[in-house]
């Protein structure tokens, strides 16, 4: 007996995705963002800044699609860009006050419905689930380099 579309692992991870993303933004927006702005600052190390190409992979994006993210940041004066002194092509990200202040806040909220599902579902659970997640992406993971392999 086969599973419904809405029973396989992937539709009910993406579905249960785009109802976070909904509430997420919902909440960022009462604070005029976006998750995208919340995601994007909580990869930026608050002291360090970070350089674009590193923080693309984080968020499964290519460097070069940041672009827009970067320029939108920096008229909302939440970073700046520096050049790296070593090699001008790569830009470190740094967080301004008002980036640090986003930051902190978008660590709040995802803090506190973190904590609301571990209240509701308990931590064993979680643990399982976060287990288990990890499980499939290592599963996939590995089949994205066959796949890349029969590929090249």
């Amino acid at each position: 007996m086969s599973k419904k579309h809405t029973e396989t692992v992937d539709s009910k991870l993406k579905s249960a995705w785009q109802i976070i993303s909904r509430m997420y933004n919902a909440e960022a927006a009462k604070h005029g963002g976006s998750i995208a702005i919340g995601h994007f600052l909580l990869n930026i190390d608050t002291v360090e800044g970070a350089f674009a190409s590193d923080i693309a992979p984080k968020l499964g994006m290519e460097s070069t699609s940041l672009s827009r993210i970067i320029k939108a940041l920096e008229e909302e004066k939440l970073i700046i860009r520096k050049a790296d002194k070593e090699d001008k092509r790569k830009v470190k990200i740094i967080l301004t006050e008002k980036g640090k202040e986003n930051k902190e806040l978008a660590k709040k909220i995802v803090r506190n419905f973190n904590s609301e599902i571990e209240n509701k579902i308990g931590k064993s659970k979680i643990d399982e689930f976060l287990k288990t997640v990890n499980d499939i992406i290592l599963l996939a993971e590995e089949k994205n380099r066959t796949l890349k392999m029969i590929n090249s």
